[in-house]
């Protein structure tokens, strides 16, 4: 298999859990300052010219993140990255996953791109304070849940804590102040020493 990233993107959560299966994958890095083959390819498999994409070895292609974690998770079931399909754990897992990707993921997207909603300084600003009410609501909301536990589903951690893991780390690049989410805090920290999360930062270049 293969996997297209873009360091630090949210591709790098497919990124982990490739890791975290323990399954053969080959990661390739996409960087659009930089033309190359890696770029020609990913604009060519996804129309979108976006990442994550993962193909498979006959040559099938899978884009969107929440797509690629869930496969990869059920490729190793005895990793445990997601519970047997039909249990409730599975389903709280996946709608865990589907907040971040749907809300926590989305409510960060304005802050990275400003300048491209407004040239304005003043219209910046608003989207600005309007985009990290959105996120501190759902840092809030997380924060929360990791109160009693190590992981999103408790003592195990699964696909859903490799996309929030990622998420939350684009906290310091677009000024997002996580002082007062101490259970994300010590949480960020569990999940940075794991040895699949260190392989994939080392990977992309994201050690501290």
């Amino acid at each position: 298999m293969k996997l297209y990233y873009s360091a630090g993107s949210c591709s790098m959560s497919c990124h982990i859990g490739l890791e975290e299966a323990a399954v053969p994958y080959e990661a390739l890095k996409v960087d659009w300052g930089k033309p190359d083959a890696h770029l020609a390819d990913l604009e060519r498999l996804n129309p979108l010219g976006v990442v994550p994409v993962l193909v498979m070895k006959d040559g099938r292609t899978l884009t969107q993140n929440t797509a690629i974690l869930e496969m990869v998770a059920d490729m190793k079931p005895e990793m445990k990255l997601l519970a047997p399909v039909g249990s409730w754990e599975r389903a709280e897992t996946l709608a865990w996953l589907s907040f971040v990707a749907a809300d926590l993921h989305k409510a960060y997207s304005p802050l990275f791109g400003l300048q491209g909603i407004s040239a304005n300084e003043a219209t910046q600003a608003d989207v600005r304070e309007w985009a990290m009410k959105n996120v501190h609501q759902h840092l809030a909301h997380a924060d929360s849940r990791l109160a009693d536990r190590e992981y999103l589903m408790g003592s195990t951690f699964t696909i859903a804590d490799a996309y929030l893991f990622t998420v939350l780390g684009w906290s310091k690049w677009v000024g997002v102040k996580m002082d007062a989410y101490q259970n994300l805090a010590t949480y960020i920290d569990r999940v940075y020493q794991r040895p699949a999360v260190q392989a994939v930062l080392r990977a992309e270049g994201l050690l501290r």
